[in-house]
């Protein structure tokens, strides 16, 4: 028994973009964007970072045509470089795609905290990093851990549909925002200056936007995870790639702006609101512009949940059906799903609530490490099936995704770079490298 192939063109869009816009789609402007890089500094650094990871979805589009397999990276580096390192591969871009799934689970209790005035925060249990835990809120993030686990079991179809419908409503919404402010609030577009930070210079924070890059599309390589359950032909996956990027750049600059025109944004932001795009769309669309926003970022939480549930669970199956991880997870159910790896997100990810969104943020922001990881040996591999096969464009692309690779990983790991990881992501990465050094010891990968 394989896969069904029931995803449409629409269905496999929406898994990337709902994937790539989350909660941060709704948080970061006030906490990342304006105040690293202003309203200009976050358009431009992230239209950089949108170039940069699309010429590395390029590469992606190239070996999906070439390997139409569940696994994407995994299988790219496996059966070009070799076990090893797509062992490293699969490994650490696992660690991203099932970090995501609670931290989208416990940013639906982060909407209550803001919108709500808390109806969620009974029961306090500890605070860990400076976040209170809330019963309450680790009650609600795993019920919609199992209810969106319970819905990828029982096929893809169901799945891809509710992605579709969650996207739509979601970029409906954000347009709707996006318009209101402008033409229905009226707001002077001089409040989004200055362009940038009075204290920053230009190049330094447009550089701290474009380091984001790496996690700020990571969803875009959901795409070649259900290369085998596509209904389409695999050459319309690079122009998804790249659509979905391109996409994502006006979501996130849209937010950005929503955030920035409702009042002069350095002295709005000066204010510490709660939540700064929450109170700028109160501030400028009242009742209804708020809930709007409600449910535009109740939208990007649940796709996120299920795209990368769906996502995660093929790199599981796809490392086990070559001994990488453990073989039950390569069976599939009777409604063709991984039902196992399914199983065994729910239950690694249920741990994450109790823990806070402060410790869940150290993980995701070295789970950009992963990602890129990926991204670098996608690249290699294109690049050297392009050189052997003569394809100077894919050869070129190629070479540019390793050096914009390589690139983002100075961004991250290099002290005084702009975007460098705080000590309790790098002390993560180091524990997640050992893990994965002892489970490869100890794991039989085919050759």
């Amino acid at each position: 028994m394989g896969f069904k192939k029931e995803l449409r063109i629409i269905d496999i869009f929406s898994l990337a973009l709902g994937a790539i816009i989350g909660w941060g789609c709704f948080v970061l402007p006030g906490t990342s964007f304006l105040p690293k890089a202003g309203p200009l500094g976050t358009l431009i650094g992230l239209s950089i970072g949108g170039v940069m990871v699309a010429i590395i979805g390029f590469n992606y589009g190239f070996l999906i045509e070439k390997f139409p397999e569940t696994g994407g990276e995994f299988i790219y580096a496996y059966k070009n470089i070799g076990p090893k390192t797509g062992f490293v591969c699969g490994w650490f871009l696992l660690l991203a795609y099932i970090a995501i799934i609670p931290l989208n689970a416990t940013a639906i209790a982060m909407v209550g905290r803001y919108v709500f005035g808390g109806f969620l925060q009974w029961g306090y249990l500890y605070t860990i990093a400076g976040w209170e835990v809330y019963l309450g809120e680790v009650v609600v993030a795993t019920l919609f851990l199992i209810v969106f686990a319970i819905i990828n079991i029982r096929g893809v179809k169901g799945t891809g549909t509710l992605q579709t419908a969650l996207v739509i409503t979601l970029v409906t919404t954000i347009t709707i925002l996006f318009l209101g402010v402008i033409f229905v609030a009226k707001t002077p577009l001089t409040n989004a200056t200055p362009a940038f930070p009075t204290s920053v210079p230009p190049l330094t924070a447009i550089l701290s936007i474009t380091a984001m890059a790496p996690w700020a599309f990571s969803g875009f390589d959901c795409i070649p995870q259900a290369t085998e359950e596509y209904s389409f032909s695999h050459k319309k996956a690079r122009g998804l790639i790249l659509f979905s990027i391109f996409f994502a750049v006006i979501m996130y600059t849209a937010i950005c702006y929503v955030t920035a025109l409702a009042s002069p944004w350095e002295e709005f932001l000066a204010t510490k609101p709660l939540w700064p795009t929450g109170t700028a769309v109160g501030m400028t669309l009242g009742k209804a512009g708020m809930g709007l926003l409600v449910v535009a970022m109740l939208c990007a939480v649940i796709s996120g949940i299920n795209g990368f549930y769906m996502s995660a669970s093929r790199l599981i199956y796809s490392m086990a059906k070559f001994n990488a991880l453990p073989k039950k997870f390569s069976k599939l159910s009777s409604n063709s799903t991984p039902k196992n790896a399914i199983l065994f997100i729910l239950f690694i990810s249920l741990f994450a609530p109790w823990f806070g969104r402060e410790v869940l943020g150290w993980i995701v922001d070295m789970c950009s490490v992963g990602i890129t990881i990926a991204y670098l040996l996608t690249s290699v591999v294109a690049t050297r099936m392009s050189l052997k096969e003569g394809n100077k464009l894919i050869a070129t692309t190629g070479i540019l995704g390793i050096a914009v690779s390589i690139g983002f990983l100075v961004l991250l790991l290099v002290p005084n770079m702009p975007g460098f990881l705080a000590p309790q992501s790098l002390i993560m990465l180091g524990v997640w490298s050992v893990i994965g050094l002892l489970f490869f010891t100890f794991q039989k990968i085919k050759a």
